[in-house]
């Protein structure tokens, strides 16, 4: 249908503003369109024009538009689409005590507070309702029938038997490929209808915050501790070898001496023949195994057998410099960690005796070696283990599925382990004063932080108001997610059926701040609920909808997954049937971990060309292996193919005198004629090569060895 054509007669110009400073020039003109009511018989003025015009300071009582016409020479823009009529049922009420909702624009419904009757008021939800447009003149265009657009429903009233003790405001979702509107519009936050939420089991929260809004950094969250970073002792390590003896030290490595000599005492027995396979173990040789371990992380080879590992065609020379095949295996046998003739009555009271003593060496280096930054996360590593142990774990949610649990606290920035205690079953573990276990480990882990104002990030089996509270009177605040059938938890935030995805939900106390946070998802629904004793206001970021709790949590849950999908990527583990070799394996991966995170942090110059955690372990592999490869040189028993291994992967001469093994004579040399890889390039060619590494050299420094090989 055309539109009617307007006479210049049916506007009255009330004004001209000039857009630029030339007067000759109009570029737009503002008229006002008058309309007289009384020409339109049909003419019904709606509620929101009454409201419009008392409120207006115009001496006229008729509504005006504005009506931009530009110069010749430009294109008008078209107008958006606006309904013709504004219903009075749009129009806002007096709040009758229950939060109520008045439609925005597309469909959109803000949540108002309760006692709020101004739909533009601070606390509403600042949805804008479209301005009415005024019917055409009789002249010009017939009378409109005036239609209504439907509002939306108000939340009901509820009785006195059903009612809750809060009431949600909620508003319905938007329409597909609708973009979401802002969280400082108020429409993801959520608004109650009462000042106090009691939980079942009677624990009162406020709805709206308790502290006021710090403009600095709360006390309870300045970090009053020394420097972050390695400890003064161990800032004074430079090389991978000497940064790892921090964690696998001296004591440590004498504890798995003497008592691995102990079980090779019984196992001798058994051979007829005393070889230098059976034979008792040292220092440096036990060095040499865990760089064999550790040099099989790096090659991702502790999958393999140890006869691809020693295999001259697919194997590593490393393996073959650094002992035997059988002496390897053999050692891994005989591997203990504790006195066996004293275990049964260990065990009966701790059923992570095999190798208690050595883990609380270990754990004790742990924490004297490293100072945290302010944020903490706690959480658990399963350590993958297939055997039979009293303490074995299932959980499907992680890549091994069955293994020992291990709870452990990290720092977020850097990823070091600082403290760990093995999960040893309901029986093996004991709980002290009531607590639960997550409320223990936690506590327990902590310790060393009291009164430091750190954070502390857990997950949902950690997580408890009683925790929170335990921890605040060490100086500690916690964040963490939260599950929803604990006690302290109201059922209004436990909702979701009628939640708006994307919104969110705060309660407060004194001490902590409550908040429920739909996702917006594509799949099911779903229902988070996170505590924290670090946040105190409910602060929505504008650009992901997303509470601040759930980022900060975001942030810094990650300290201990990190940490165990680091130790996945290069393990050392080996398949084994002995728990107790299980937890050394998986010592040994923490330990080159905080290792590479304190060698990096005593070399600053590193910070400029990342080290990659990968050569770090080869560098280290090297150096644990050097002392035993210098005994094995000087063996002279030992066959010449291993001494030119020890030559070739740790850079070390054969001793003087080494008698030269048997080879073709020069006489014999039927070889393509190739210059001398010791000589410059204009040096003749010959047919002579080295017996050992085949290289061709020429006469002067044939012996029938080369000189390097000598």
């Amino acid at each position: 249908m055309a539109r009617p054509r307007r006479n210049l007669s049916d506007f009255q110009i009330s004004e001209v503003l000039l857009a630029s400073d030339n007067e000759s020039e109009i570029d737009c003109i503002e008229a006002e369109v008058l309309y007289d009511s009384d020409l339109d018989e049909e003419y019904v003025p709606s509620r929101q024009e009454m409201i419009e015009s008392s409120d207006s300071d115009s001496e006229e009582d008729v509504p005006r538009r504005r009506i931009e016409t530009k110069a010749a020479g430009q294109k008008r823009k078209r107008p958006r689409h606006l309904p013709s009529t504004i219903s009075p049922d749009n129009i806002a009420t007096p709040s009758t005590g229950l939060a109520t909702s008045t439609p925005g624009p597309s469909g959109y419904s803000a949540p108002l507070a309760v006692g709020d009757s101004d739909p533009h008021s601070s606390t509403a939800a600042h949805a804008a309702t479209p301005p009415a447009v005024p019917a055409a003149t009789p002249a010009t265009a017939p009378a409109a029938t005036p239609t209504t657009t439907p509002a939306a429903p108000a939340v009901p009233a509820p009785t006195p038997a059903t009612a809750p003790a809060a009431i949600l405001a909620t508003t319905p979702a938007a329409p597909r490929g609708q973009r979401r509107q802002r969280a400082d519009d108020g429409e993801l936050l959520v608004t109650f209808n009462s000042a106090t939420v009691k939980s079942n089991s009677g624990y009162t929260w406020h709805t709206s915050p308790q502290v006021a809004a710090a403009r600095r950094t709360p006390a309870r969250n300045i970090v009053v501790s020394s420097r972050p970073g390695p400890t003064q002792a161990a800032s004074q390590c430079t090389t991978p070898e000497e940064c790892f003896h921090l964690f696998m030290s001296t004591a440590i490595v004498g504890l798995i001496v003497d008592f691995t000599n102990k079980k090779i005492d019984d196992v001798a027995t058994k051979y007829k023949r005393k070889t230098a396979t059976v034979q008792h173990t040292t220092a440096a040789e036990i060095h040499a195994l865990l760089g064999v371990l550790i040099f099989s992380g790096y090659r991702k080879d502790n999958h393999l057998n140890t006869r691809e590992l020693w295999c001259s065609e697919v194997g590593a020379l490393f393996y073959k410099a650094a002992m035997s095949e059988v002496r390897f295996n053999y050692l891994l046998y005989c591997l203990r960690f504790d006195d066996i003739g004293t275990r049964e009555q260990r065990r009966a009271t701790d059923k992570f005796a095999p190798v208690r003593e050595m883990w609380d060496m270990f754990m004790a280096n742990c924490e004297d070696n490293y100072t945290p930054h302010k944020n903490l996360t706690v959480d658990e590593q399963l350590l993958a283990f297939r055997g039979k142990p009293p303490f074995k774990m299932y959980n499907p949610n992680k890549p091994a599925k069955y293994g020992i649990k291990i709870v452990m606290v990290n720092d977020v920035q850097s990823k070091y382990l600082l403290q760990a205690i093995p999960y040893l079953g309901k029986a093996g573990t004991t709980t002290r004063h009531g607590l639960t276990l997550g409320h223990m480990f936690t506590k327990d882990l902590t310790s060393r932080y009291q009164n430091t104002n750190r954070n502390v990030t857990t997950d949902n089996w950690f997580t408890s108001v009683p925790l929170i509270q335990d921890l605040l009177t060490i100086g500690l605040t916690l964040v963490g997610t939260v599950r929803a059938n604990k006690p302290e938890i109201p059922p209004v935030m436990r909702e979701k059926k009628d939640r708006r995805p994307g919104s969110s939900a705060f309660l407060f106390t004194d001490d902590m701040t409550l908040v429920s946070y739909v996702p917006n998802t594509q799949t099911t629904k779903k229902n988070v609920l996170l505590l924290s004793s670090m946040h105190t206001q409910q602060v929505v970021n504008d650009v992901t909808g997303k509470p601040n709790i759930i980022e900060f949590y975001n942030e810094t849950k990650g300290g201990v997954d990190t940490f165990d999908q680091m130790c996945a990527t290069y393990t050392c583990s080996r398949k084994t049937n002995r728990w107790p070799l299980c937890v050394f394996f998986g010592m040994v991966n923490a330990s080159v971990i905080n290792s590479w995170i304190i060698y990096k942090a005593n070399n600053p110059t590193l910070g400029r060309k990342e080290l990659h955690r990968r050569k770090f372990m080869h560098g280290l592999a090297l150096q644990l292996i050097k002392p035993s490869t210098r005994e094995r040189m000087n063996n002279p028993s030992q066959h010449r193919q291993v001494k030119l291994a020890i030559r070739q992967v740790c850079s070390l001469n054969l001793p003087s005198g080494t008698a030269a093994g048997a080879g073709a004579s020069a006489a014999e040399m039927r070889n393509p004629m190739v210059r001398c890889t010791k000589c410059d390039s204009k040096a003749d060619k010959t047919r002579f090569r080295c017996h050992s590494c085949r290289q061709p050299v020429c006469p002067s420094h044939y012996f029938p060895y080369c000189c390097d090989c000598l």
